[in-house]
């Protein structure tokens, strides 16, 4: 076991100081908020990071005295490590440090991230995630648009190329964070390293990768489901969508208001539609829609009697605030190389230091109709009666 490691009761030194150096370790764009932000959390979170570590040393520790097999280890979350993940994990073991390692990280360590993320993150895990280049052209179809036409044989199809389909290029924004490791976590093993790598960037990336698919801005991320793409875009910013007011969950209202928008005017089927809400009104609003008793007094949930009709919870949605459409309906590209960065001046405490994680991606609604946003203030609320 490490010890633990008590905090510096003058609280971090030099924290001025360690901001602008982590300022300066971005290349562009909010690095002064991001690094604020990254300094800030750490000192907020210590003792769950602490904890982290210690609990990750804990099994590595049983699982070298009870000599666990690989099914064993595989339900604790630690996988057989690719050749190049081993390569990149013995140099850091041998160095004691990440910042010794001159190769990248490899890409299939954060492929198993996302992999992870997608798992405990329901809405994560329905986006369309694909590992892409830096610059990347997405073929989209255009809404309502034919792309396939009656003619001869030899008929030139450059009109179905033209009218049916358009060609959207998007470069790579960088997803900046941070990994906290300590001396004691590097005696542990490549394998071990990697578990606790891949559950603290887990951890890191979940909360805001969830806010940029529902809310992104646009500028310098990734744009969200919320965002209005045909509108007016304001220093880099997208404008939020204007809301639907949902005055009810009842099925006339579900089929007008929320399925009819999906088949685009009629010109293709319904298929099912996912719609996303915050946790809490989830609990508030839905949860008692959803609830049916049966015959035998028992009581089934999320019984809609919407065919296709899937709820998912999300705390980047806001309150009164429901988000509809095809979660696959969203494209969220990654370039597979990550950095980690460190520099003396990152060190918190005694034997932990700060290492800066830069992952390159972005993402977007296919097309500006496969969301919409409902205001859902009165659902749930009772029903005035009728005089």
């Amino acid at each position: 076991m490490v010890k633990n490691l008590d905090r510096n009761k003058d609280g971090i030194k030099n924290r001025d100081e360690q901001i602008k150096a982590m300022k300066e370790a971005f290349e562009s764009g909010d690095s002064s908020i991001v690094a604020q932000r990254i300094v800030e959390n750490y000192e907020n979170n210590i003792d769950h990071y602490q904890q982290l570590m210690d609990n990750v040393i804990k099994e590595a520790s049983q699982a070298r005295a009870e000599n666990w097999d690989e099914q064993v280890l595989a339900s604790r979350g630690v996988r057989v490590l690719t050749s190049e993940e081993k390569k990149f994990y013995n140099a850091a073991v041998e160095a004691q440090s990440f910042s010794e390692t001159s190769i990248l990280m490899p890409p299939t360590v954060f492929e198993r991230v996302f992999e992870d993320l997608q798992k405990e993150h329901p809405l994560l895990s329905r986006i369309n995630f694909q590992q892409v280049g830096a610059t990347t052209n997405w073929v989209v179809r255009k809404p309502g648009a034919a792309t396939a036409f009656w003619g001869d044989v030899c008929e030139d199809i450059k009109e179905m190329i033209d009218e049916g389909f358009e060609t959207i290029e998007q470069g790579m924004f960088k997803l900046s964070g941070f990994l906290v490791v300590c001396k004691a976590m590097f005696e542990l093993g490549p394998e071990w390293l990697d578990r606790y790598v891949r559950l603290f960037m887990q951890e890191v990336v979940s909360d805001e990768l969830e806010n940029v698919v529902v809310a992104g801005t646009g500028n310098k991320q990734p744009i969200g489901m919320t965002k209005d793409l045909d509108a007016a875009v304001v220093a880099g910013v997208y404008t939020d969508k204007t809301s639907v007011v949902l005055e009810d969950f009842t099925p006339r209202t579900i089929g007008k208001e929320i399925l009819a928008p999906t088949t685009k005017g009629g010109t293709q089927r319904y298929t099912g539609v996912t719609l996303i809400v915050n946790p809490f009104d989830y609990a508030s609003k839905f949860f008692a829609l959803g609830a049916k008793q049966k015959d035998d007094g028992s009581w089934t949930f999320d019984n809609f009697a919407v065919p296709g009709l899937d709820i998912i919870q999300s705390p980047a949605v806001p309150l009164n605030r429901m988000v509809s459409g095809k979660p696959s309906d969203y494209f969220m590209g990654v370039v597979g190389q990550q950095k980690l960065e460190s520099t003396d001046v990152l060190r918190m405490i005694e034997d932990q230091r700060l290492y800066l994680i830069r992952q390159l991606a972005n993402g977007r609604p296919l097309d500006n109709d496969a969301f919409q946003v409902f205001d859902i203030t009165a659902v749930g609320e009772p029903v005035p009666e009728t005089p």
